[in-house]
């Protein structure tokens, strides 16, 4: 592997962004019993189809029995999405948090296609955006061999 570069082991590829993306986070669900909290708003980090990572003051637990809810405003467009904590880390004096979204087949399709419109609009900086390009350059399912940007 090269030098400089990171082997990303998760499923979706993260965008961090350069223009602050907020969402309200408030409490869903704990156990089976939904349970509503007042909401919290947090600083987006990076997001993918699978997850994000965002930024809080609060200590929050990481339990995969809670839901969570997130309300991003992705151009015009309110989402709101549930999630599960996977990970905390102390980050600058705030705790920053890695979620899974908890989504049905036709939930992540709508998601996918308002997030990569989402992506078109803004400005975009990863490390791994070459390593996405290669992926979709690579496939062996007869799509097209080059990068389609109509898609």
């Amino acid at each position: 592997m090269e030098e400089g570069m990171e082997e990303n082991r998760r499923e979706h590829l993260r965008f961090r962004l350069n223009v602050p993306l907020y969402a309200e986070f408030s409490l869903w669900r704990v156990r089976e019993r939904e349970i509503r909290s007042r909401k919290q708003r947090v600083l987006i980090h990076n997001i993918s189809v699978g997850g994000c990572q965002f930024s809080t003051n609060l200590q929050i637990p990481v339990r995969d029995d809670v839901e969570w809810i997130l309300n991003l405003q992705l151009n015009h467009n309110t989402i709101k999405i549930k999630a599960i904590i996977l990970h905390v880390v102390p980050k600058d004096g705030r705790y920053a948090y890695g979620v899974r979204w908890v989504m049905t087949g036709l939930e992540r399709q709508a998601f996918q296609y308002r997030l990569q419109e989402y992506l078109r609009l803004v400005l975009v900086s990863s490390k791994h955006i070459l390593s996405l390009y290669k992926k979709i350059s690579d496939r062996d399912d007869g799509q097209f061999k080059r990068l389609d940007t109509t898609s």
